[in-house]
This record gives structure tokens, C-alpha cells and sequence, in this order.
């Protein structure tokens, strides 16, 4: 059973990792819990997927190994629910919205191509963008829109439910014309 505990407890281990920042964790978990209400999915665990999916991206690129960060996460998170009261089904969820997170051709569960979906708002919405680019200091500006270009399309590519496609579509243009215009000045 994930209890609000257990929720609290990896809230605050995710939040010390240093990367991604708090606004793009929260992000993308509150979208994953939303989409969960309307689409009938389980929200507690897709609240631990949302939070858990990149918790070891900041030490996948401290050691220069940022392709590894989704192994990482995985491992990372089997030994954090190994001693919790998690069911054996909802431990395989979790580990599989942690996996998964960057798209698969066929979905473990709802739960999983949930996280999948909302951890695209943090680079094709514009709040994702604006929030996140706010929040990245230390790295030049004409970096961070080649950046978010390029993760604003890989996003879009990956988004799998309708719902998220129909609300991000506008999102995604306006981002590529504005970060677009940006790179030809």
C-alpha cells in the first residue's frame, strides 16, 4: 500500500538530488496526478513515477553518463521499495513509470504511459519551458534554447494520449517559433 508517508519520505530524497529542479519534479507529478483522476488510473502511483522517473539524473551527468540515467533511476528506486509495503504489483508498476518514462512502443500499464505523458510537460509546455529555463542557472542562454528545442521535440514524439497531444499542441508551436526565432538573431 503507498501511504502518504512513503510519499513524503521520496518527495524529500527527490527533492536533494539536485536535478531535475523542484518546479519540473512538481510539474510533471501534479500533471501525472491530474491525468490519473481522468483517466481512471491509480494516483499514488503515478504520484512515486512522476517523482521517481529521473531521480538519478543529476549523478548520471556528474559521472558523464546521462544516456544511463533511466537504468539508474530503476535501480535506484527497486532498492528504495524494497523494504517498503508497497504489493508486488504496485513495486513492477512504479519501476515500470520509471522505465518507460521516455516512451515504449506498448505501455506496461495506464499508470506507466501516464508518467510517460505528463513528464512531457516539462519541455513542451510553455510553462515547462519558461519555469524550467528560469530555473537552470549557470547555463548561457543560447544553450538553454538549443536545449529546449531539442527536448521540446523529443517530448512531442513521445506523447502517446490524446488528451496531452490535443491540450500541448498549440504549447508546442508557440515553443518552437519562439525558441526558433531566438537561434536565427
Amino acid at each position: 500500500m503507498i501511504t502518504s508517508k512513503l510519499i513524503g519520505d521520496i518527495e524529500k530524497f527527490v527533492y536533494k538530488q539536485g536535478a531535475p529542479s523542484i518546479f519540473h519534479i512538481d510539474l510533471a507529478r501534479n500533471k501525472a496526478v491530474e491525468l490519473a483522476r481522468k483517466l481512471k488510473g491509480d494516483e499514488k502511483v503515478v504520484e512515486l513515477g512522476a517523482l521517481l522517473m529521473d531521480c538519478m539524473i543529476a549523478k548520471a551527468l556528474a559521472l558523464g553518463k546521462l544516456p544511463e540515467h533511466v537504468k539508474m533511476s530503476e535501480d535506484k528506486v527497486a532498492a528504495l521499495l524494497v523494504k517498503s509495503r508497497l504489493s508486488d504489483e504496485e513495486k513492477a508498476n512504479v519501476l515500470r513509470c520509471v522505465r518507460e518514462h521516455h516512451g515504449v512502443k506498448k505501455f506496461y500499464s495506464l499508470e506507466s504511459e501516464i508518467c510517460c505523458n505528463a513528464d512531457c510537460y516539462r519541455f513542451a509546455s510553455v510553462s515547462g519551458v519558461i519555469g524550467g529555463m528560469i530555473n537552470s542557472p549557470g547555463i548561457p542562454l543560447d544553450e538553454l534554447a538549443k536545449l529546449y528545442s531539442l527536448k521540446a521535440d523529443e517530448k512531442w514524439n513521445a506523447l502517446s494520449l490524446g488528451i496531452c497531444k490535443r491540450e500541448l499542441k498549440d504549447q508546442y508551436r508557440i515553443i518552437k517559433l519562439f525558441l526558433g526565432s531566438y537561434h536565427k538573431n
